[in-house]
């Protein structure tokens, strides 16, 4: 009996032992995974780390940006936005925290850009497209990234409206050249040869002819005068003399010169200018602002109408001048075009309407507008007397009127 206890005992030992043993062998084993469980931690916390340093390093490359670019997740629908970069949301006005997770038309509320998403993510290829957005053309272009298990669509959008602008600037100038380069150049031709055919037989004739040729070339000289002044003053060679000016002796000079204009129409000009204004600027070059734009108010205004020149005082530092004429007046959307190169400013005055006032190489109030932002100020159009009628306005630095004469300031005009 005590032989039997014995062996028994000594079974239960062997197998406490075994047990033991494979216990221990197993807290090994659990030590083991656990140190392969925090490495993969460690690993999978550095790969999240990088991760998120690339993200934030490929939204900073995408804001930088300055056109607009989304990326969309497109595994099933309905597709969701993942990112999109400051110049999208600024776009779309729509915070970028609030924007992911949500859809193409709830970001973009536009059918044309939910479209190409969809073919993009079915593997169909778009061709380049445009599409307005508010105001704006954008250029739109799209690609799609990733195998089946993460799809994503990259939409790109360009703002194309200067361009766009800019082309169709370059139109209208060739266009307008065309035209009033044809007019003066075919009288030229005719009277040139009219002259060779009768020189000599009616001397009154010959001198009348000889005037008209005198007219149209001073004509093209003009042209050309303006657009080589145009390029100086774009390109910072006219040289500007800063001198205090007394504002109503600029005023009545540049009245001086348009008299005869004045008196073909029968129009009545006025000016009602203060005796002590006094601006700092090329008196010259103000008065060729002034007789731009009283012209253009000349050529605007109906025969017996009014134009009007006023100046002021606008706090300490600007004083403001203004040109008001009782024409047919300037579309509120057409009043800052007007001071476009090549511009045809009869266009804007008649509303596209007709050409029966077509002429001049659309210059002078682009010229206008650089020599007054030469002299630190602005320029721009308002409405003018009800209920037709236009008013030009610019500012100009003002000056302590010279209590000796001083010499003149020379400076370059602004690039």
């Amino acid at each position: 009996m005590n032989a039997l206890l014995l062996i028994i005992l000594i079974v239960v030992l062997c197998l406490c032992a075994l047990l033991w043993w494979r216990l221990g062998a197993a807290l090994q084993r659990a030590d083991y995974v656990q140190g392969k469980l925090e490495d993969a931690k460690r690993a999978l916390a550095v790969s999240r780390a990088r991760l998120d340093v690339l993200q934030d390093q490929a939204q900073a490359l995408a804001d930088v940006l300055f056109d607009p670019l989304l990326i969309f997740k497109v595994n099933t629908a309905p597709y969701t936005l993942i990112t999109l970069n400051t110049a999208a949301a600024q776009l779309f006005q729509i915070e970028p925290s609030a924007a992911q997770g949500r859809t193409v038309m709830q970001v973009t509320r536009h059918h044309e850009i939910d479209a190409l998403v969809k073919a993009l993510a079915e593997g169909h290829e778009q061709p380049e497209t445009q599409i307005m957005i508010e105001d704006s053309t954008f250029r739109m272009r799209g690609g799609c990234l990733g195998a089946a298990g993460e799809r994503l669509v990259v939409i790109a959008l360009q703002d194309i409206t200067e361009l766009l602008r800019l082309a169709r600037a370059r139109r209208d100038m060739v266009a307008n050249f065309s035209h009033d380069l044809r007019t003066p150049l075919s009288s030229i031709k005719l009277l040139i040869e009219s002259l060779q055919m009768n020189l000599g037989r009616d001397p009154e004739r010959d001198r009348k002819q000889l005037a008209k040729l005198a007219s149209e070339a001073d004509s093209l000289h003009h042209m050309t005068q303006e657009l080589i002044d145009l390029s100086m003053i774009e390109s910072g060679r006219a040289i500007m003399r800063f001198v205090p000016t007394r504002a109503l002796d600029v005023i009545e000079s540049a009245f001086k010169v348009m008299e005869t204009q004045f008196d073909q129409k029968r129009l009545h000009a006025t000016h009602d200018v203060p005796a002590d204004l006094w601006i700092l600027a090329d008196a010259d070059q103000i008065r060729r602002v002034l007789t731009n734009l009283l012209h253009n108010a000349v050529k605007f205004t109906p025969a017996e109408g009014q134009i009007t020149c006023t100046a002021r005082a606008v706090g300490d530092e600007s004083a403001q001048i203004e040109v008001t004429d009782t024409g047919i007046g300037i579309p509120p959307h057409e009043r800052t075009r007007i001071f476009e190169r090549f511009y045809q400013v009869d266009s804007a005055r008649t509303g596209g309407g007709g050409s029966a006032n077509r002429s001049g190489t659309g210059l002078g109030l682009a010229i206008a507008k650089h020599i007054v932002e030469a002299h630190g100020g602005k320029i721009w159009a308002e409405g003018g007397l009800p209920p037709t009628g236009a008013r030009l306005c610019f500012t100009l630095p003002r000056a302590e009127p010279p209590s000796a004469p001083q010499p003149a300031a020379e400076s370059t005009t602004a690039p």
